[in-house]
């Protein structure tokens, strides 16, 4: 598990971000950056506040809060239709092979 979160999702992460920079440059990342720092607060469930940048400096645990909130933050970018649905696909893919790993170790360990 360790791996999926600190290496290929942050890779995943890295991905995005410099795409999205070469694309649409540094707008765009503060419009990333307002979206994740507007979720609303819930227990269990760490925001940051911080620059996108931060995120390359975060642990496993912050990494699995982020995928639950990246689609939602994703959405509805000022980016073209296409890139923005291409996007969010390969988000729900990821969070769905993700959750099965997860469901999968839960039952190999039973």
């Amino acid at each position: 598990m360790h791996h999926l979160d600190l290496g290929l999702f942050n890779y995943q992460i890295t991905f995005t971000y410099n795409l999205l920079k070469e694309l649409h440059g540094t707008l765009i990342l503060d419009e990333l950056d307002n979206k994740l720092a507007n979720i609303p607060r819930f227990p269990e469930l760490k925001i940051f506040k911080n620059r996108i940048q931060s995120l390359f400096r975060i642990i496993a645990n912050e990494y699995r809060n982020l995928i639950k909130v990246i689609i939602f933050v994703l959405d509805n970018l000022d980016i073209s239709e296409a890139l923005n649905k291409k996007l969010l696909n390969l988000y729900e893919v990821w969070n769905n092979m993700y959750i099965m790993s997860r469901v999968s170790r839960i039952m190999l360990l039973a």
